[in-house]
């Protein structure tokens, strides 16, 4: 029975430890880039919808709240582009800028 199990033994071990090695570390959390806070600019739009403001695209026909008040008020009716991050879940654009297209 002795001679059976170490040799199975030595066996799992070396087949374990090579199945390990072919996998790659995963890249630290501070390394990995999150889609969703990624800025990006989007155009269309102003308009006020009771207490928030939101931008409409009338090219793809979306709509989204901007978080920003403040910065999107001087713009209501005019076409922008609006340079922010998306909460896709809430459909909110969290403005880092606002700039009206001439």
């Amino acid at each position: 029975m002795k001679n059976i199990t170490l040799p199975l033994a030595s066996a799992l071990l070396v087949l374990s430890a090579s199945s390990m090695m072919g996998r790659a570390a995963a890249p630290p959390a501070s390394m990995r880039q999150k889609p969703e806070t990624q800025s990006k600019i989007f155009s269309g739009t102003i308009v006020k919808n009771g207490d928030t403001y939101v931008l409409i695209d009338a090219g793809t026909k979306t709509s989204y709240v901007l978080d920003d008040a403040q910065k999107a008020s001087p713009y209501e009716g005019k076409k922008v582009k609006v340079t922010g991050t998306v909460d896709v879940a809430n459909n909110t654009i969290h403005v880092e800028t606002i700039q009206e297209i001439a």
